[in-house]
């Protein structure tokens, strides 16, 4: 049986005019049809019965795309080194949890960048089969971190250009769909783990990056410093994940060698505001709140330089809150649901298969009740969610999820 949504306004994530009165054909798990409704023809398509659902001037447009997620550490309380020692089976529920929590906000594709051992790519796999529900899982498996480095519990410690290669050999042999490698320190430990600090090195992510290169995958980097995301730029990298520190010459070269940056906003924005409730480190939530004076210029001179966004959640922010900060600090409303949608899908080496409302593509599909163009948190105000031509609906998931941060 096909679905057809109709009497919406239509997003195509192109980035294109919106349409104001369209319609959506999923049949098959793909986009049959797609347009204004005065080109919709029932005969047209292979199902004699279709169900109908009018959805009443709401937004029909793509299925977001968290570009930066950690399925399972997000929304994880107390310190990140209390939440890095937490047993893998605990971190698998915590996975299955916000994976449900991914569909009600939208979210038909997850890129997972740092899990325990296997975990993210199990989830990716119990997805895939239909052992468990979420959203299509791209994934780093592990990172690759020099020898205490940021995030060193969740990665793979090597040093020199050899052990690193043979890092990305072993996680390429693993299956996962990404390399990504800490360049920089971060903001986990206080004292011993310095954003501003180069890790990495230029030859030793070169050496990883060769390898993705060979196997046709994406490469990413965690990088906060112009240093570091230099670096990371001369080794080959694809993507930039926060550039907190970033300055104009970093984000000019960014932008002119068509590197994409997941800026990641908000998760200092919900340190500084909400870090007592979230249970992070007095001296974390007190930094998070000095950044805030700060904290969106980096963003701003990449939004004038013309570099690539995706959108990104990382551990503690939502989707919702992410795209508000980027609109309201540089990108237009359109630019940022293209970002979080067709970027995100051709940052994830998906561009094929989903980000846009197009005939043939996978039927990723969201209903939206208000006009994030309007008011970007909107986007929040999920009514019906697609995912690969399945319906599901936010109340239902929210049954199933226990306590939910949403």
């Amino acid at each position: 049986m096909a679905v057809v949504l109709k009497n919406g306004v239509l997003i195509d994530g192109l980035g294109r005019d919106p349409i104001s009165n369209g319609f959506v054909v999923i049949e098959g798990g793909r986009i049959e049809a797609v347009g204004p409704l005065t080109k919709f023809d029932p005969a047209a398509f292979k199902s004699p019965d279709h169900e109908v659902i009018d959805v009443g001037g709401k937004v029909i447009m793509p299925g977001l795309i968290n570009c930066h997620e950690h399925l399972s550490d997000r929304w994880g309380k107390g310190a990140y080194q209390e939440r890095a020692v937490q047993p893998i089976t605990w971190k698998l529920l915590r996975s299955v949890r916000n994976a449900l929590l991914a569909l009600q906000e939208g979210v038909t594709t997850v890129r997972d960048l740092a899990s325990n051992e296997s975990i993210s790519l199990m989830m990716r796999k119990g997805i895939a089969e239909g052992m468990i529900v979420g959203p299509r899982i791209v994934t780093c498996g592990q990172p690759i971190i020099m020898t205490g480095g940021h995030g060193w519990e969740l990665g793979i410690e090597a040093d020199g250009p050899d052990e690193v290669r043979k890092a990305a050999r072993k996680l390429l042999k693993a299956g996962v769909d990404i390399i990504k490698l800490m360049a920089s320190g971060g903001y986990v430990e206080q004292s011993k783990d310095q954003p501003w600090s180069p890790q990495l090195g230029e030859e030793e992510m070169r050496a990883a990056f060769e390898e993705a290169e060979k196997a046709g995958k994406k490469t990413t980097v965690h990088a906060h410093p112009p240093a570091a995301i230099k670096a990371a730029i001369a080794a080959g990298v694809d993507c930039i994940e926060h550039g907190l520190l970033m300055d104009k010459e970093a984000a000019e070269l960014m932008a002119r060698e068509g590197i994409y940056l997941v800026p990641t906003l908000g998760e200092v924005w919900e340190i500084a505001h909400r870090g007592e409730e979230l249970g992070r480190p007095a001296w974390l939530i007190e930094s998070s709140q000095k950044h805030l004076e700060t904290l969106f210029e980096p963003f701003k001179q990449a939004v004038q330089a013309g570099v690539k966004m995706a959108v990104g959640t990382d551990v503690a922010s939502s989707m919702a809150l992410e795209m508000e900060l980027m609109q309201k600090n540089g990108l237009s409303a359109m630019d940022v649901l293209v970002a979080a949608t067709r970027n995100g899908a051709e940052l994830c080496g998906l561009l094929d298969e989903t980000g846009i409302l197009e005939v043939g593509k996978s039927a990723d599909v969201i209903v939206i009740d208000g006009n994030p163009l309007k008011n970007m948190g909107d986007i929040s105000k999920v009514d019906l969610v697609f995912k690969e031509g399945k319906t599901y609906h936010p109340a239902d998931l929210s049954r199933a999820t226990g306590v939910s941060p949403l």
